[in-house]
């Protein structure tokens, strides 16, 4: 059987059915498949396949059919392909989920339900009255505001309804075994699962299911060109499967387009892995955007109908605006994950740009510069050949003008020269205060020339030199040149690759993964490590939360700013990296 599939983990979500010949272990792994979900079922001794099919809740002859097997025989070891059937949740704390009948309209629940029509169009933004709405669509109805009789009366009918559904179920697996199976057990959301509970003055019906309490549906959206990923020798496409690809096996020609985003997707399910032991069930769907807007838009009809509770991705600006324009939920956040250039993306209100914009950081760096600088002496040094950029000489030009407004000395600038000497350097440090140093370039070859000759003078006089996060990439400067000028940088993140907890996470990757982690990786874990449980919270209400919580991931700090009124989010949360003179890296939370 070919898979061209991309399989991801189900996490925590496991069947408990009495068999009546062997006890079936329902699987936890998932496929999709051309747009649906199955199980991968492996046959173990004893089991059959109306055994398994009824500990799936699934038709004989649909698996049959769906696994070109025209018998029953089974061979042990043999893999099925079982379709999903997601339980429908009539109810939950918040919620009664009403499927519509033939003629029903959103006028007609008002009526029956005694709601107004305000209140649902509100909780279901997706519907407009002007519109008929199909037969089976879910209307969400909030259980404060409903007629208690009525919906009683209505979860009666749905409970008749469900058990007529397992008796043609039961009659037609007898047709195939010829035996009597035993009673499925009771439906999660029937009446005999529910329990009477009090939410301050209202008394309504509500699951006693606890597991469902940490259940959160997460669509992961990334260029993985799974179609790009072929075996050498044939045109087979390759699986992208939960425990990555051993980029060490030579069968496997992985794109050098896939790869990074591969990196990220390891990082999410390292993160499911640790939420899943902490009691959150994770139903995690894929999806392969390549970075084609078309191929986005034709998955935005089945996320719609997902209705997920995040969405992390797309990464690229134009697939991300495809995805954002037709999404029918807007209150749904969405992680633009990797980059920082939002553009007019920032227009959309569920927009979540996770690393700070070049504009951001200049003026957070200019806040703090002015702010720490009040006993020091300020120099501005131009890089040789004028090597920086607009953003990286706005930098210059914020801190002048925030020190005019508070009444500081002005900067004093020096235009750095090929063979520089040191006597020119020392004509413009003062003795005594410290020398903030202002080196705004994020050119390697421009820094290597500079940083050095700076650095011979850390002996004579106090300097800190201020610099920007891309210098922790440089390989040409010396550590020990860092540490010698006190230099200063602002992150969004940083991962200690000494620390303990950095140690920990890279030998798990390593042992998952067969590979050392990259940032990417650090990153994607953070996004879900801190995103689901927020929003398995607060629900509707996360993006409006997000605009004054402050939080952390292990690698990455979190705080976000609305970018205009009514606009998305921008992450403005930063760590201050000091390389100090007693030879320490230091790490602490930008506080503002």
């Amino acid at each position: 059987m070919v898979r061209f599939i991309l399989v991801f983990l189900l996490l925590g979500l496991t069947g408990y059915v009495k068999a009546q010949e062997v006890k079936i272990e329902k699987s936890t792994e998932k496929i999709v498949y051309r747009g649906k979900s199955y199980y991968l079922h492996t046959v173990k001794a004893k089991e059959t396949l109306f055994s398994i099919c009824k500990a799936y809740g699934v038709s004989v002859d649909e698996v049959k059919t769906l696994n070109d097997k025209k018998e029953n025989a089974l061979s042990i070891g043999e893999v099925l392909r079982i379709p999903v059937v997601e339980p429908f949740k009539s109810i939950d704390d918040k919620f009664y989920y009403h499927r519509m009948k033939p003629k029903e309209t959103l006028y007609s629940l008002s009526r029956k339900f005694n709601i107004k029509m305000k209140r649902i169009l509100k909780d279901n933004p997706e519907y407009d009255v002007s519109r008929p709405i199909a037969e089976g669509a879910v209307v969400k109805l909030a259980l404060r505001q409903i007629d208690r009789t009525v919906l009683e009366a209505e979860l009666r009918w749905e409970k008749r309804q469900a058990q007529e559904i397992q008796q043609a179920q039961r009659e037609e697996m007898e047709k195939h075994e010829g035996s009597h199976p035993n009673t499925f057990p009771p439906a999660r959301d029937s009446l005999e699962g529910m329990v009477q509970q009090v939410v301050g003055d209202t008394m309504f019906i509500v699951p006693d299911i606890v597991h469902e309490l940490h259940r959160v549906k997460v669509a992961l959206m990334l260029p993985l060109y799974v179609k790009e990923n072929k075996l050498p020798l044939s045109e087979e496409e390759i699986p992208v499967d939960t425990l990555g690809v051993n980029i060490r096996n030579e069968r496997w020609r992985l794109s050098s387009r896939t790869e990074p985003f591969l990196q990220f997707y390891q990082g999410v399910l390292m993160a499911v892995d640790s939420l899943k032991r902490l009691g959150y069930t994770i139903d995690l769907y894929v999806y392969d955007t390549e970075r084609d807007p078309n191929t986005v838009q034709r998955l935005v009809g089945e996320l719609n109908l997902l209705s997920p509770d995040l969405i992390i991705g797309p990464v690229y600006p134009d697939t991300y605006k495809a995805v954002a324009e037709q999404l029918g939920n807007r209150t749904i956040p969405m992680i633009f994950p990797l980059s920082s250039r939002g553009g007019d993306l920032v227009r959309f209100p569920n927009f979540v740009q996770l690393n700070t914009s070049m504009v951001s950081l200049v003026e957070e760096m200019a806040d703090w510069i002015v702010a720490n600088s009040a006993q020091a002496h300020l120099i501005n040094i131009i890089p040789d050949g004028g090597a920086r950029s607009g953003d990286e000489k706005r930098l210059t030009d914020l801190v002048q003008t925030r020190l005019q407004v508070n009444g500081m000395d002005n900067m004093t600038s020096c235009q750095w020269q090929p063979q520089m000497n040191l006597d020119s350097l020392r004509k413009i440090m003062r003795p005594g205060v410290e020398n903030i140093i202002l080196f705004p370039t994020i050119n390697e070859a421009a820094a290597s020339r500079t940083l050095p000759v700076l650095s011979a003078l850390a002996d004579q006089f106090q300097i800190t030199v201020i610099g920007f996060h891309d210098w922790l990439k440089f390989t040409s400067i010396d550590e020990e040149v860092l540490f010698k000028l006190n230099v200063k940088m602002m992150t969004n993140g940083y991962v200690d690759y000494q620390g303990d907890v950095a140690k920990e996470f890279s030998a798990k990757h390593r042992d998952y993964f067969y590979s050392e982690p990259s940032n990417v990786v650090n990153r994607a874990f953070d996004i879900v490590m801190c995103f689901v449980p927020l929003v398995d919270v607060e629900r509707g209400n996360a993006l409006n939360v997000l605009r004054t919580k402050d939080i952390s991931g292990t690698f990455t700090r979190f705080q976000f700013h609305s970018v205009s009124g009514f606009g998305g989010l921008e992450n403005r949360g930063l760590y201050l990296i000091n390389y100090s003179r007693n030879f320490e890296i230091i790490v602490k939370p930008v506080i503002k």
